[in-house]
């Protein structure tokens, strides 16, 4: 089905697009949904329970998040959409022009490589941060938290368990873009392995 290798490859028909785009589709579709669901829990919880957030405005690191995760929810719906144009194509009389197709893909790829652009732009950013955070220290320091109960005396207090998971975010948001992306470039390889128009 998918042989990038070999140089003389037979012509897809339609219906081979077609169950490739079904299957390839609904595939996209359920994996950036399970992948963009932390993305999405971690700019939600950030934005409405953050009271940082609320008394300074948005930062511009918020502002790229929630721009990604729009992205991802229309990538998800792209790829929803590839099972619908699939439906289109069995049919004849509804069967839309390559041209057409071929944009509707490209359109996918390119907001799947927003997607992971704007991702490692904000990964980079708070890893970057966190690694500044860190060279600050003295080696073997003791950091002292205060509490509002307590002093806390802890060690390596400057990571807190929400840096790890934003920065897990930031991962899963990279790795749905990129099923998105492998996603549309192979469907895009086999409309290219179509001769007839």
């Amino acid at each position: 089905m998918f042989d990038f290798l070999k140089t003389e490859t037979a012509s897809s028909t339609p219906q081979q697009i077609a169950n490739s785009m079904r299957w390839l589709g609904w595939a996209g579709f359920w994996l950036q949904a399970l992948l963009g669901f932390i993305p999405l829990l971690v700019v939600v919880t950030s934005v409405l329970f953050n009271p940082r957030q609320r008394q300074g405005g948005f930062s511009f690191g918020i502002f790229l998040a929630i721009a990604c995760l729009v992205i991802l929810i229309f990538s998800i719906y792209w790829c929803f959409r590839y099972t619908q144009l699939a439906n289109k194509l069995v049919i004849r009389e509804l069967r839309p022009a390559k041209s057409q197709v071929s944009r509707d893909l490209k359109l996918g790829l390119l907001a799947n490589l927003s997607i992971m652009a704007i991702a490692v732009l904000i990964a980079l950013s708070r890893v970057g941060e966190l690694s500044f955070k860190m060279l600050t220290l003295p080696q073997g320091s003791t950091v002292i938290t205060p509490n509002p109960t307590a002093t806390m005396v802890t060690q390596g207090a400057t990571i807190a368990p929400s840096t790890i998971i934003a920065i897990q975010a930031m991962v899963n948001a990279i790795a749905a873009g990129l099923v998105g992306a492998i996603v549309a470039i192979v469907l895009l390889y086999q409309l290219g392995q179509n001769r007839n128009d």
